[in-house]
């Protein structure tokens, strides 16, 4: 299911070249999501996409900067509080766009909701490659992730006691100017 999208290249009409306003489109059309949902997946997928689409139409030629989104589902049972999502490298604040099931004064995702973490590099020049370097720290797991195909010790995702986190997706693209991941967290099976 996750990266099905990914080869759809149809040319996206945007009706604004402001990042920021596209990130709060897909902002508010996320919010809209829950698990409940028969599509939730499928939809979560193509909102992910979109960004990246959409980043690649704002962002391009001798201006392109380099994006990564990361999301992941919270399949425990239980709730995931979100203690840090951090762009350790890159040219913009790590921006989440959680679905309905996440509760921003607490930091919480509950059973079955997702978050989608979206950031950019800056602009690559002589003196930078302009890359993408993600950290997110929950209560049930650690992860780092790269814009580009790396080594283990660069792209990993580590489960905390109790937990297993997996990728359901990790794409690249051929020029690495975006990466793209999906991780499942799930309770330990005893």
């Amino acid at each position: 299911m996750f990266g099905t999208v990914n080869s759809n290249r149809k040319p996206m009409t945007l009706l604004t070249k402001d990042v920021i306003e596209v990130i709060e489109q897909c902002y508010a059309r996320v919010k809209l999501l829950g698990s409940e949902q028969r599509t939730f997946f499928q939809s979560l997928d193509i909102e992910a996409w979109t960004l990246i689409s959409s980043w690649g139409q704002v962002y391009s030629g001798l201006s392109s900067k380099r994006c990564l989104v990361a999301g992941f589902i919270n399949g425990t049972g239980e709730k995931i509080q979100v203690k840090s999502t951090m762009l350790v490298e890159g040219g913009s604040p790590c921006y989440a766009i959680p679905s309905k099931e996440y509760d921003q004064e607490e930091d919480i995702l509950d059973p079955g909701g997702a978050i989608i973490l979206f950031g950019w590099g800056a602009v690559p020049s002589l003196a930078q490659a302009g890359r993408v370097f993600m950290t997110i720290e929950t209560s049930a797991f650690l992860c780092a992730l790269s814009d580009r195909k790396s080594t283990a010790k660069t792209t990993f995702a580590t489960a905390f006691d109790g937990f297993e986190v997996g990728f359901l997706e990790k794409s690249f693209d051929e020029n690495e100017w975006w990466a793209k991941y999906w991780l499942l967290v799930r309770k330990t099976q005893i």
